[in-house]
């Protein structure tokens, strides 16, 4: 009698969660290391349960652990998006292609009083809090179970952002859009279509291509301009969602500065002269470089750095990410650049009267439309620039929410 055959090896998984804790304060430390590998093993099953026979095979759950500097608080809070930085880091150092962080502090909001999760999907991190999740917080008796049944429910709904699917109205539903701590624990559902879901958004959220370790310049640059085009959809998606009206308002300080130039420059005979002897071209190439500029140099104060790892590898998520941030602010300043050059055009056609803009220029007179058109271009374009010089000031907290957050829960 022949023996069996051996049963074909498991094949490898493709895709890497990593939940990765990052402990600050390390007054329990014991039971905050606890806490995370019950959610941890729970969170594991559900995944494998969620992609079906495909999810068993193609995702695995990995725990690990953060041992750099310790963040400190600032105004007495812990900022999201500090853990959100360097969850970033260590998603590219340690290849995974979602990572979520776990720590035990409090994290402060920008739009409630406290948050206990910040999913990114532009960035595949997540961060998640446990101090509000044991009933022994709102003042009941210490329950583990309780929280990890919660910490699991969060893992998931957090994790199901970060492969793009929608909130869903069933309270037992895990992507429910839950407004209260309490209300986690019924979170535990998926319906079939959001499975089916989960499986055809996984391979292309994970974003899992990376360059080879020390590539030449070159060999990066091309990488970052396949990567672009292929993820083309998803990077004009992501400036959609970051709204350019709605972070032109979180940049209060942009918009008095280029408001302040603008009204120095429209009551000046000087930009009356370039509007009414400049080409229309040259303008218009001014005009492309002042919004060029203007976005460059708020992307160096508003982007996460960490573009390559230590040995110099390029990820496909880091290039979408610094797409999708360019393109936010580029629209952005283009936003203010063409609403600045319609404020200038209706000052120039209405507060001043045809006579004095016979004599007020002098060179020749800007009578002509095309002469308010050139005037509007060049001081929209002055005003962009210096704007952004201004704007590099505000909040960095509020203009990276907006750029880089899909929700706070």
């Amino acid at each position: 009698m022949s023996a069996a055959a051996d049963p074909p090896p498991a094949a490898a998984p493709r895709y890497r969660v990593g939940v990765m804790t990052m402990e600050v304060e390390g007054d329990r430390p014991d039971a905050f290391a606890a806490l995370v590998q019950s959610a941890v093993d729970r969170f594991d099953t559900a995944i494998q349960s969620d992609g079906g026979s495909a999810g068993a095979t193609g995702v695995s759950v990995e725990l690990l652990a953060f041992r750099g500097p310790h963040l400190t608080p600032t105004e007495g809070a812990y900022r999201p998006l500090d853990f959100l930085r360097v969850g970033m880091t260590e998603k590219l150092e340690r290849r995974v292609h979602f990572l979520l962080v776990v720590t035990e502090v409090d994290l402060a909001s920008t739009a409630f009083t406290s948050t206990v999760a910040l999913p990114s999907r532009l960035t595949n991190v997540a961060v998640v809090s446990t101090k509000r999740l044991d009933p022994a917080y709102r003042g009941g008796e210490p329950d583990p179970d309780a929280a990890a049944t919660a910490l699991t429910a969060l893992l998931r709904h957090c994790f199901g952002h970060l492969l793009n699917l929608p909130h869903h109205p069933d309270p037992g539903n895990v992507m429910y859009d839950f407004g209260a701590v309490d209300e986690l624990a019924a979170m535990s559902s998926l319906t079939e279509p959001q499975r089916a879901r989960l499986r055809r958004n996984l391979p292309r959220e994970a974003r899992e291509r990376t360059t080879a370790d020390r590539a030449g310049r070159l060999a990066r640059w091309a990488f970052a301009l396949r990567t672009t085009a292929a993820n083309a959809g998803g990077i004009v998606a992501a400036a959609v969602r970051a709204n350019p009206l709605r972070l032109l308002g979180r940049l209060p300080t942009l918009v008095t500065t280029a408001l302040s130039v603008l009204l120095v420059l429209f009551f000046s005979p000087e930009p009356w002269d370039v509007g009414s002897t400049v080409e229309l071209y040259q303008l218009a190439l001014f005009s492309a470089v002042a919004v060029l500029g203007a976005t460059a140099a708020l992307y160096r104060a508003f982007a996460f750095g960490a573009m390559r790892s230590r040995e110099r590898a390029l990820s496909e998520s880091a290039v979408v990410t610094a797409a999708a941030t360019l393109l936010s602010l580029g629209a952005t300043m283009a936003l203010l650049f063409a609403l600045l050059t319609g404020l200038v055009w209706l000052g120039s056609s209405t507060v001043f009267p045809r006579k004095l803009m016979e004599t007020w220029p002098t060179v020749d007179p800007a009578v002509r439309t095309a002469d308010h058109l050139k005037l509007s271009l060049f001081v929209a374009a002055i005003a962009t620039l210096a704007g952004s010089l201004g704007g590099r000031a505000d909040s960095r907290d509020l203009v990276r929410g907006v750029l880089f957050v899909d929700e706070e829960a």
